[in-house]
């Protein structure tokens, strides 16, 4: 026997093939295809239509709701962008100017510690110059009396004559106040 296909063997045999049934028309299996297709289409309209359309509303306001989410998210995160931005921008403002008043209030304290040392150097200079102005003075009255004493024994070897100490004293204390009052200008003559 030979290996072949049913489908063969059957036209072979005279029988009609899958093939050319469908391909020839038979109203018989017409009728019945659609009377199934109408059966079908009538139980799919009664019962399962509802369901489908059902099933896809609840889809559609699944996939509705859940793109309204994601907007009122994105809203959210712009919003939140947008208020981190400021609350950056905010805070770099305030840094440069808590940065400036530092900046300030030390450039103003350094002028303070220099007026400061300027006020002492002051007054350490004032205090030298009146240590120099009194000692000035106690060497000038030093100088007074020496050059008195010796004013006193050039007077009295100039005048061979022995004077007592208080003339003395007058003498000289006249004669420096006369030299106080011309010591710009000429000394008078005697």
């Amino acid at each position: 026997m030979t290996h072949l296909p049913p489908a063969l063997l059957a036209t072979a045999a005279g029988e009609h093939s899958a093939a050319d049934l469908l391909l020839r028309p038979d109203p018989g299996l017409w009728l019945w295809t659609l009377l199934v297709f109408l059966g079908v289409l009538f139980i799919l309209w009664k019962w399962g239509w509802g369901m489908m359309l059902d099933a896809l509303d609840r889809r559609d306001q699944s996939i509705r709701g859940s793109i309204e989410e994601a907007r009122r998210e994105r809203e959210e995160a712009e919003r939140l962008l947008a208020e981190h931005r400021a609350l950056l921008e905010k805070t770099r403002r305030e840094t440069a100017e808590m940065l400036a008043t530092a900046q300030q209030e030390a450039a103003k304290e350094r002028q303070r510690i220099v007026d400061e040392a300027r006020a002492e150097y002051e007054k350490i200079l004032a205090r030298g110059r009146e240590q120099v102005a009194q000692e000035a003075a106690r060497a000038r009255a030093e100088l007074r009396r020496e050059v008195a004493d010796l004013v006193l024994l050039a007077a009295s070897r100039l005048l061979r004559r022995t004077v007592d100490d208080a003339e003395h004293r007058r003498l000289a204390e006249e004669f420096v106040a006369e030299l106080e009052r011309y010591r710009g200008g000429d000394l008078p003559r005697a």
